[in-house]
């Protein structure tokens, strides 16, 4: 029986002592912090308010046929309702389908214009990680607020190392060090 247990803990023992270093993270509090994104959201906004600009002159004119739909009732023209119901339906199919493509247009540019500040967190990541050692860094929260890691140790989260490697200074932090911090890790769900 100790023959046995010497020889299964002999063929454990490589994968033990070659125990992967495994950090984690909270990308979506770096990105809150980094001065880019107040100017990504302003511009998004201005982006925005063009895009929802064309939506709201069509349903501007949506409610327009609405109104001349109803005249034409009370004077019981029929034949002028029925013509303005069917532009009306035709430019609520239009409204529809102009939402839709404004908010992939959005998405699209928020992403665009993200690139650059996840490849700055990604080089970030990639110094702390080798300086550190780790060899995989997960994202404690993912988009949705959702928690990834669900338990780690504290000294594995990299959150305020990535942070200090971005240049980032934060309020209340002068002269402490990273590691005796513990990152911010309430579960940031988006409402």
């Amino acid at each position: 029986m100790k023959v046995l247990l010497l020889v299964a803990l002999a063929c454990i023992m490589p994968f033990l002592v070659s125990a992967q270093k495994i950090a984690y993270a909270d990308i979506n509090a770096i990105i809150g912090v980094m001065p880019e994104n107040e100017n990504i959201n302003s511009d998004l906004q201005i982006y925005a308010t063009g895009l929802q600009k064309r939506i709201d002159d069509m349903k501007a004119q949506l409610e327009g046929f609405g109104q001349q739909f109803q005249q034409a009732l009370n004077k019981r023209d029929t034949a002028t309702a029925i013509a303005i119901q069917e532009k009306a339906v035709a430019l609520d199919k239009q409204l529809q389908e102009s939402t839709r493509q404004a908010e992939q247009q959005l998405q699209q540019k928020r992403n665009e214009m993200m690139q650059p500040v996840l490849a700055r967190i990604r080089k970030a990541m990639e110094t702390v990680s080798k300086r550190d050692g780790y060899e995989y860094v997960l994202n404690s929260i993912d988009g949705a607020g959702t928690s990834i890691v669900l338990y780690g140790p504290e000294n594995n989260n990299i959150t305020l190392k990535l942070v200090d490697e971005l240049g980032i200074k934060l309020e209340g932090r002068e002269g402490e060090k990273s590691a005796e911090i513990p990152a911010p890790a309430k579960d940031t769900k988006k409402k």
